[in-house]
């Protein structure tokens, strides 16, 4: 599941993608018309800057725009900045390995080898969807509780 901080990420760097080339966007305005609160928002926006993917500039005329071309940045590579890794399970990470406790022997382990499997499938949708692609918002189901 992803962490609330990776999905404001994600809305914040959809905001500035939507918004590129308009010149620096405004954290406040990024804020309200994504339903991110101010100051968890500059945590976000920093780590995103300290990552590369985002630039700043102070002052009044100040504000937020992406680094890169948004064709240069995919969903994967953006969840695995805030979240360091796309697997669900930790002994399924590729770059954040660790054994899982309470488990049995990793080789013996079938839920691991369902995990490195569902881990390599998310990673090949996510690197395939760039920050740039047309993503239509879905309606709630009727019954939708989450």
């Amino acid at each position: 599941m992803l962490s609330q901080k990776t999905r404001y990420a994600i809305r914040a760097m959809q905001h500035l993608a939507d918004h590129r080339g308009e010149g620096p966007i405004q954290l406040a305005e990024i804020a309200d018309k994504q339903n991110i609160p101010a100051k968890f928002l500059t945590v976000i926006l920093s780590e995103l800057t300290r990552a590369g993917l985002v630039e700043s500039q102070r002052g009044r005329d100040g504000g937020y725009w992406l680094a890169i071309p948004p064709v240069d940045i995919t969903y994967g590579d953006l969840i695995r900045h805030m979240r360091g890794s796309l697997a669900l399970v930790p002994c399924a990470s590729r770059y954040a390995h660790e054994k899982c406790k309470n488990c049995v022997e990793e080789g013996e382990c079938r839920t691991r080898a369902l995990m490195l499997d569902v881990r390599d499938r998310t990673a090949q949708i996510l690197d395939d969807i760039r920050l740039s692609d047309p993503i239509t918002p879905v309606p709630a189901f009727a019954d939708e509780e989450s």
